[in-house]
């Protein structure tokens, strides 16, 4: 235990002070040292936009539906699978609520596609869907392609140009 000159611990007063501050003085304070709290976490509206596309994946069946804030952004991701196990499915549903909550507090997408985009494991390969995505090395890989393509603007990670005719014809990458 440290103390100063006048024989007081610093580590006690400064949790006195605290202690004396009234509760949203002390969750201000709070914030602007480490960020947002747990708290602060924006609610999804109970109406909302997004996206949801059915693709197969090396034989097996992957449904991609999000979640949008009212201004456009992801806010949640929900990802099942028709033919899977039931461990593999959970682990899916898990995942994506950790994604979810990542989102909610202020983790970028751009983070999430960094670290998922080219991750390897099977079910793999050719892509059957209505995505600009048609190879993808994992599930991983083919739903975080979907959303940097979707949210992002990332057409560098498509392997077909979008629609931008609007029309239904794709363009070329």
């Amino acid at each position: 235990m440290t103390r100063d000159a006048a024989g007081a611990d610093p580590e006690a007063a400064a949790e006195a002070a605290l202690r004396a501050l009234e509760p949203a003085a002390a969750r201000a304070m709070a914030r602007a040292v480490v960020g947002p709290l747990a708290g602060d976490r924006p609610y999804m509206p109970g109406r909302r936009d997004g996206i949801s596309q059915e693709a197969r994946l090396g034989g097996h069946s992957i449904h991609l539906h999000t979640g949008e804030f009212p201004d456009g952004s992801l806010g949640e991701i929900f990802i099942n699978s028709a033919k899977d196990g039931e461990s593999f499915r959970a682990l899916l549903n898990c995942f994506a609520i950790a994604v979810s909550l990542g989102l909610q507090h202020g983790v970028p997408l751009d983070a999430y596609v960094r670290a998922f985009v080219f991750t390897k494991f099977e079910p793999r390969g050719i892509v059957r869907g209505p995505a600009e995505v048609r190879m993808a090395s994992s599930p991983l890989d083919y739903i975080f392609r979907v959303l940097a393509i979707q949210y992002l603007g990332r057409h560098d990670l498509a392997h077909e140009a979008p629609d931008t005719e609007g029309d239904g014809r794709k363009g070329t990458a």
